[in-house]
């Protein structure tokens, strides 16, 4: 009986101690929830000052001067800096989804992959996408420099001001986009390459050609052929990684050419459809 009582007794204290840790478990995830609740709304009640701030700001010195706006932002540069990035995983989401709410509830369309920077300043500035994308573009500037919000102002006019530094970052982001085109046509390259060795283009028998690779200058002829004019023997990688990635640049050019080519044929079909109708609704209202 005894042993009964101490095996019961066990069993009741093995259910207590699990029920201690769920709850420990469960306040635990409520406290960190509360948290991050709390850090979000101290952030957006921050904003909501800077937001007011702005207001006041355009209706006095929008016109005047630009330092109102160079602290305005510095100040989301601060926020973003000191508060956003200091912040854990689950504070950060917390933040996010509630300014992606609040901007929501005011009309203003965002997506997921908008940039904290960028609803920072929609919120802040209650702007267009287009102006708001700008001072992202800035901010981000100043962030990717090490720029703190006390050197943001000074470096803004060092910089040339809010357009130049929208339009560098506009222009690097162009070019980071060629970039990453660059490398996904030097591994189609590098693959065609390595297809062509089991099935060449073409075949020509030239005696004293050796080494892993060779050049050989080709020049078209009038018969619309190529006529070999020199080759160069036991070509290093460096050599031949240096023309692969120029022929990946020209596919990419080439692929750019051709996009803005559809684009203007898109456009001029567009103007003659457009052109059409006008007359068609023309010669219907003329009988």
């Amino acid at each position: 009986m005894s042993k009964k009582l101490n095996a019961t007794e066990k069993a009741i204290n093995a259910v207590n101690a699990k029920m201690k840790r769920d709850q420990r478990s469960l306040f635990t995830a409520a406290v960190k929830e509360s948290n991050a609740a709390h850090f979000a709304g101290s952030i957006v009640q921050q904003l909501d000052d800077l937001s007011v701030r702005r207001e006041q700001w355009e209706k006095t010195d929008y016109k005047k001067a630009n330092d109102g706006l160079y602290t305005l932002l510095a100040e989301c540069l601060d926020v973003f800096q000191a508060r956003f990035v200091k912040g854990t995983e689950q504070e950060k989401k917390a933040l996010r989804e509630s300014l992606m709410q609040r901007l929501k509830a005011d009309g203003i369309r965002v997506v997921k992959t908008s940039t904290t920077l960028t609803m920072l300043a929609r919120y802040v500035f209650n702007s267009d996408r287009k102006r708001a994308q700008g001072y992202g573009y800035v901010l981000a500037a100043a962030v990717s420099h090490e720029k703190t919000a006390a050197e943001f102002p000074a470096w803004v006019v060092e910089q040339g001001g809010i357009e130049e530094l929208k339009r560098r970052m506009v222009k690097s982001e162009g070019a980071k986009a060629k970039q990453e085109a660059v490398k996904a046509a030097t591994l189609s390259v590098k693959g065609w390459v390595e297809l062509n060795t089991l099935e060449p283009l073409a075949h020509v028998d030239i005696e004293g050609v050796t080494g892993s690779y060779a050049v050989l200058l080709a020049k078209p002829n009038v018969q619309g052929g190529v006529d070999i004019v020199g080759s160069l023997s036991e070509v290093n990688d460096a050599l031949v990684n240096a023309l692969i990635l120029r022929m990946a640049k020209r596919q990419v050019t080439k692929a750019d050419a051709d996009a803005a080519m559809g684009r203007q044929i898109a456009k001029e079909h567009g103007d003659m459809l457009a052109a059409a109708n006008d007359e068609q609704q023309r010669l219907a209202a003329n009988g």
